[in-house]
């Protein structure tokens, strides 16, 4: 009779944990938390279009010596020729490095005998940075400097490509000695600028075209803006708890969610953002802040046709990243009448701090094309030395377009612009009608 009611028993705990295990199975109660955290906000859908850093990094010129103190420069609107050298140089290896004093090559005998291709990128590039765009030997004791210039060129002393890197510190030069670039790479590079405007310099740092230039043409171009709904939608992880602080109809408008702000100005055409909580101690790494930099983009608006990497911005907290926007591959530098053509960003360690941009999206209508004319020669060279100072110079000279704001249209005048040692970009002269050639009678 014992073992009777000990079999029943058994039979009874078998069949009430069998019970147990389908309520567990299939009665699982709901433990999500009651609160919503920022990580259960839906992500807002993207405005523009992504990219990738290496996409952001390339020459802002190329100067190529043809021999006999010959010159000629392309800018990333000389098109084919600037991007056919540019992507024949990505798939080369620089290997080998050793540093040397700059003076280790007399450069202005160079640059005046020698054929040569001169990469020129304006802003100092890390070369953590130039080895997402070229294949470059990162395991050398040097490979944390920045690089301001390339020169590759065929030496008729040594009959050898000899590959240059320029240390920012304009100090020293970075050799590579194993660069996979014959001198029939060299002559096919500079065999592009053949035909090209001709440019000369007297000291090899400024070139300027020996003729007026009347490649670029003034025209009109249509465009919308991001809404501000977009933008909080982008930037709050909560837009239903973000209020107004501030609503005035010409004015700036001021939101905040409490932790972060944004403020839309110039008519619902610019935007700065910010955000209080990011971290504020500790070392910044340029490489992790630029390619957070580039993910945030991403992320929020996106970017409206090309941007190129062109300088480091170091705040009293932080790291400053900003982007240069091209149209038609042309720079464009902000008028006095609207702030366009850039976006910036701080960072403390990887966290955005603060995010400014334009919130203009130029469309694909071009209209009231005419043909403009850019100064050259003479003219231009006194141009330039009519802006200089004791304090600042003249380091760079560039095509550009200068955008002025007209109800749903944006004009973009050609102009040539300078950026000065003090880092300051300047307007040196505006375009002109072409001079009118008269038929003889």
């Amino acid at each position: 009779m014992i073992e009777k009611g000990k079999s029943l028993l058994l039979f009874l705990l078998v069949l009430l944990s069998l019970l147990q295990s389908y309520f567990l199975a299939y009665s699982m109660p709901n433990m999500d938390p009651k609160v919503k955290t920022e990580l259960d906000y839906v992500k807002a859908e993207p405005l523009g279009a992504e990219t990738t850093l290496d996409k952001l990094i390339f020459p802002e010129q190329m100067v190529l010596h043809m021999g006999n103190d010959k010159h000629t420069v392309f800018y990333p609107s000389t098109q084919p020729y600037y991007k056919l050298i540019l992507d024949k140089l990505r798939v080369r290896e620089f290997q080998g490095f050793q540093q040397d004093p700059i003076d280790v090559v007399n450069w202005d005998q160079v640059r005046r005998r020698d054929e040569g291709v001169e990469l020129r990128f304006g802003r100092a590039v890390p070369f953590q940075l130039l080895q997402q765009v070229f294949k470059i030997d990162g395991d050398f004791l040097f490979s944390r400097d920045s690089i301001n210039r390339i020169w590759i060129f065929s030496s008729k002393d040594r009959d050898e490509v000899r590959t240059f890197f320029f240390s920012s510190d304009g100090r020293n030069v970075y050799e590579s000695q194993r660069a996979d670039i014959t001198g029939g790479d060299v002559k096919g590079y500079v065999g592009f600028g053949q035909y090209w405007d001709p440019y000369s310099s007297i000291d090899g740092k400024v070139y300027t075209p020996d003729k007026p230039v009347t490649r670029f043409k003034q025209m009109q171009v249509n465009f919308s803006r991001y809404t501000t709904e977009q933008m909080q939608d982008n930037l709050f992880f909560d837009p239903g708890t973000t209020r107004t602080i501030q609503d005035r109809k010409n004015g700036p408008q001021f939101y905040t969610d409490g932790k972060r702000g944004l403020k839309v100005e110039q008519n619902g055409g610019w935007m700065s953002y910010t955000d209080a909580v990011a971290s504020t101690t500790g070392d910044n790494d340029l490489m992790d802040n630029v390619s957070a930099a580039v993910d945030f983009v991403n992320q929020h608006g996106g970017w409206n046709g090309r941007h190129q990497l062109v300088r480091e911005i170091v705040p009293e907290n932080g790291s400053g990243i900003r982007f240069q926007q091209y149209y038609k591959d042309a720079p464009v530098v902000s008028g006095n009448s609207i702030t366009f053509g850039y976006m910036q960003l701080t960072l403390q360690q990887g966290d955005v701090a603060s995010y400014e941009r334009s919130l203009i999206v130029l469309g694909n209508e071009e209209t009231n094309k005419k043909s403009r004319m850019l100064p050259g020669g003479e003219q231009l060279r006194m141009l330039l030395r009519q802006v200089e100072t004791s304090t600042a110079k003249v380091e760079a000279l560039f095509p550009a377009y200068k955008p002025s704001l007209n109800k749903d249209v944006l004009t973009f005048h050609p102009v040539w612009a300078a950026r000065m040692t003090t880092g300051e970009t300047v307007v040196i002269s505006d375009s002109a009608p072409p001079p009118v050639v008269r038929q003889a009678p």
